[in-house]
């Protein structure tokens, strides 16, 4: 009887179908319904591993049958005629080169799968196998048709039997697979759907920080309000505020005075500048201060160099040595800042001492409610942030609610198809 038709009867008993143990029809977890697709995959790999049972043992049959053809041809010497002596090196090469081949692949095992990596490499083993096959008799099929025909012939016949199983491995796989497509898509929706649900976790707990966070800084707000709202109502507060009040009116006025000074001698800097070339560094340091803070010759406790250094200038350009288009102009205010001096000094000096009183003045009582304020302010931007955060935050909680439940709506209705039960996935 022919090897291939014994074993394509073998191939096509009938196999169970295994139990699938799934829970009763109600709600599951992500983790119960990964648990109950592992268990459809392990059944249905099950299946496979049913189906081709026989396609193992009708396989490692036939390459016990090889194995057996290249042991027979290893004792089988080559008949050669007189005029093909001259080919005996090839062929005895090429025999040799046949039965280490056969043996070789003859010593394949076909292993059940036990998970669908394990069916993959079922497939590809036995298609690796039977394409070196292809290879080894291709190549030297002159040999064999010319020297060893019987054993070419069996070969031939075996070779067909294990490619009927191969094609029959290739049809189960593709079952499989087809079956597996919506175990692999809904494994996959249940893995995204346990990621966002660790997303929405990880974001609620953050929420909750910023809100214990937003809560101790209600806390310190609120007690500093107090502290600020005590200080301004103290007897004290007000006479230090007062003072303060004061000590900002001639702060205003000193820089009034000094804007007013920078102003009268700017209409002297071109001269300054003339007469700047060739001069000591102590010299232009005096007409650089005049230009720039006149307001500090005032304060130093010889002004004679200054006014020395004005008469200086007066006279060069009284005597032509300073040429510029609006000499008259630029020694009126020469004569103006001149004259004005002793009264410049006079106001300098006085609203110097009403400054420095002022700030020898008990205002620190302001400074701490400055200071009150401005934490007062940064508490209620700190609040503000993080109420913009947990709105934020919160916005993203409802959005991923909303991917999650149509994940796991999806997934529930995979999973009906493939158990045959109604689901509920929660998280």
């Amino acid at each position: 009887m022919p090897f291939g038709l014994f074993k394509k009867k073998e191939s096509e008993a009938p196999a169970e179908r295994p139990a699938i143990s799934a829970p009763a029809a109600g709600a599951l977890s992500i983790q119960q319904a990964q648990d109950l697709l592992r268990s459809i995959e392990s059944a249905r790999v099950q299946e496979l591993a049913l189906r081709l049972a026989p396609v193992k043992e009708s396989a490692a049959q036939s390459l016990k049958v090889i194995g057996r053809l290249a042991n027979d041809m290893e004792r089988e010497k080559l008949k050669l005629e007189d005029l093909e002596q001259r080919f005996k090196s090839v062929a005895e090469n090429s025999k040799r080169t046949v039965i280490s081949s056969l043996r070789r692949e003859a010593s394949t095992e076909l292993l059940l799968p036990q998970s669908a990596n394990d069916a993959k490499k079922f497939k590809e083993k036995f298609e690796a196998m039977m394409n070196r096959f292809g290879e080894v008799s291709g190549s030297h099929s002159k040999m064999l048709n010319a020297f060893m025909k019987k054993q070419a012939g069996k070969m031939k016949d075996e070779f067909e039997a294990l490619t009927k199983l191969l094609n029959e491995t290739k049809a189960a796989m593709s079952d499989f697979e087809l079956k597996r497509a919506p175990i692999v898509k809904c494994g996959g929706i249940l893995n995204t759907a346990s990621q966002k649900m660790s997303s929405i976790r990880s974001t609620e707990a953050s929420v909750q920080g910023i809100e214990g966070e937003m809560k101790n800084i209600e806390s310190d707000l609120a007690a500093l309000k107090g502290d600020l709202a005590a200080l301004r109502a103290s007897p004290e507060f007000a006479q230090a505020e007062a003072v303060a009040q004061k000590a900002g009116e001639a702060a205003r006025q000193e820089e009034q005075f000094h804007a007013e000074l920078v102003d009268l001698f700017s209409h002297v800097s071109r001269a300054f500048t003339k007469y700047s070339y060739g001069l000591t560094r102590e010299t232009e340091a005096r007409l650089q201060m005049m230009s720039d803070e006149p307001w500090k010759m005032l304060h130093e406790s010889d002004a004679a160099p200054y006014s020395s250094l004005l008469l200086e200038i007066r006279k060069a350009i009284g005597a032509g040595k300073i040429q510029l288009k609006d000499s008259d102009r630029i020694l009126h205010y020469l004569d103006v800042i001149l004259n004005s001096l002793p009264e410049l000094q006079g106001r300098a000096q006085v609203i110097t001492a009403e400054r420095d009183s002022l700030c020898r003045s008990d205002s620190g009582l302001v400074y701490r409610a400055r200071e009150l304020e401005e934490k007062v302010l940064q508490h209620e931007e700190d609040l503000a942030r993080g109420r913009q955060n947990v709105e934020q935050q919160k916005r993203q909680i409802a959005e991923k609610r909303a991917e999650l439940a149509a994940q796991l709506e999806e997934a529930s209705a995979i999973l009906a198809d493939l158990a045959g039960q109604k689901y509920s996935l929660e998280y």
